[in-house]
């Protein structure tokens, strides 16, 4: 790049002393930027350099602030400054490399021989190199330095563990049908899995444990020993021992399933999980894998779970794409695990921790048992904002709400009939179109709905002549 010098603005200045805005370099406009002699243009090993400082280390010439001269450089001539700064600072440092290489090299030629260690040679980012009790000359130091193999560090001599190769032939998950490019990255895609894994040289999906073990030594012939007590194959004998006096004693909890272990009880229960079986809603396919669960979902449901785009970003954690949890027992379903587990807590395993002080009854939650309470201490807590009553639960306040607005959100299937609680549509779907389960009587073929139905009936049609008898009776018959 070369600039020329405008003489015609030069003499226009000094005659009529028109160019205090132009380039004091080169006279031109300065209309695109005018950096001051006196502005900090780069940094020089955290020093800050002025223009002024800039073209006085590349000329030798001092420019002063003066009343008859421009004060300004063009943005042009500024860029040349600085380019020519840096590229003398570069030449500089070269030399000076290149100097020490030199001196190093001088003085090793001059002692032949020594008897301590020996400080020489720059390497290839600049750091000075150690040679303890070197014997020889120049071009020994030289070629030992650079034909000096690399050394390892002491972990990654005695902790590192042989890497599992990741090549190999393409293939695909045979339960969800996601593809992979090689066997390594679809046992990545089975680790939850409770029952399969994939050959690492074949890529062939087998179940865990004697499948694989005979897969190996038919097809490949490959001898592996099997751990009793988990689906782990070892090498050898020796690996084996190690194994089992890691992963199965009384400190270690390792899962029968995959063979993971853990060190602690709360990550064993919490990988356990992982095993579950997943079912799809829509399909109703189960997945012992949530790997293959989660891609069979987004093609069987694939607006099942939102966009991530659409949520915030801080929120995004928490959303999780929705699973179906079966009860073993009733085969009632559930979207959450939590919900599973205290279903089979509370009705199949009938764990009512939580007792009424009155009367005696039991409740699986301290929530339960509070609005159970208020049956007792007629507590009213709870008003209504349209007509101000007092009422003794939030729900019982939700359904007179309801009945000043008229909204009535649950509709019967059959005649679409329409009530202000569940409960009351379930009653109604009891009396009229005869589903769900109903209380039958002992005595006679009649079935009731409610229990003080059953009791006012067995009151009226099958009275006992002896009351203490009567209400011994009753009690068994409504139990």
């Amino acid at each position: 790049m070369s600039i020329q010098v405008d003489i015609k603005a030069l003499v226009s200045h000094i005659v009529k002393g028109d160019g205090l805005d132009k380039c004091r370099i080169c006279m031109g406009s300065t209309k695109e930027g005018r950096v001051f002699l006196g502005d900090t243009v780069m940094m020089d090993e955290g020093k800050a350099v002025t223009l002024a400082e800039v073209l006085e280390n590349i000329t030798g010439i001092q420019m002063l602030d003066e009343d008859m001269c421009p004060n300004g450089i063009c943005a042009a001539c500024t860029d040349l400054a600085k380019t020519a700064y840096e590229f003398r600072i570069l030449v500089r440092t070269s030399h000076s490399f290149w100097l020490n290489c030199f001196n190093s090299i001088d003085i090793l030629s001059e002692r032949n021989k020594c008897s301590k260690s020996l400080y020489a040679i720059f390497n290839e980012n600049l750091s000075l190199q150690t040679v303890r009790n070197f014997d020889g000359s120049a071009k020994n130091f030289v070629n030992h330095f650079l034909n000096q193999p690399k050394r390892e560090k002491a972990n990654d001599r005695h902790d590192k563990k042989q890497r599992i190769s990741r090549n190999g032939p393409s293939c695909c998950c045979t339960d969800c049908g996601k593809e992979f490019h090689s066997p390594y990255y679809l046992n990545l895609h089975l680790k939850n899995s409770s029952e399969k894994e994939a050959c690492l040289l074949c890529a062939s999906m087998f179940n865990r444990g004697e499948e694989m073990k005979n897969h190996l030594a038919s097809v490949h012939k490959i001898e592996m020993l099997l751990c009793n007590e988990c689906p782990v194959l070892l090498k050898n004998a020796l690996d084996l021992k190690r194994h089992q006096k890691k992963c199965h004693t009384t400190n270690a909890y390792t899962c029968t399933h995959c063979g993971r272990t853990f060190s602690r009880q709360a990550s064993f229960e919490l990988h356990a999980q992982m095993h579950m079986v997943r079912t799809c809603r829509a399909c109703g396919a189960q997945f012992t894998n949530r790997g293959c669960y989660r891609v069979h979902r987004s093609k069987c449901e694939p607006d099942a779970k939102p966009d991530l785009k659409t949520i915030p970003r801080n929120k995004r954690s928490n959303v999780r794409d929705p699973a179906t949890f079966i009860c073993d027992y009733c085969n009632k379903t559930y979207h959450s695990r939590p919900q599973l587990q205290n279903h089979i807590i509370w009705i199949h395993m009938d764990v009512r921790p939580h007792q009424c002080q009155w009367c005696g009854k039991r409740f699986y939650t301290p929530a339960r048992l509070a609005e159970h309470s208020v049956v007792h201490t007629r507590e009213r807590n709870f008003g209504c904002d349209i007509c101000g009553a007092k009422l003794v639960s939030k729900m019982a306040a939700v359904y007179h709400r309801r009945r000043h607005t008229g909204e009535k959100p649950y509709e019967c299937e059959d005649c679409g009939e329409r009530f202000i609680s569940s409960s009351r549509r379930s009653e109604h779907a009891k009396r009229r179109h005869d589903k769900g389960t109903r209380l039958p009587c002992s005595l006679c073929s009649a079935s009731f709905v409610r229990t003080h139905e059953l009791k006012k009936h067995i009151n009226k049609s099958h009275w006992l002549d002896d009351g203490l008898k009567k209400e011994k009776e009753l009690s068994e018959i409504v139990k």
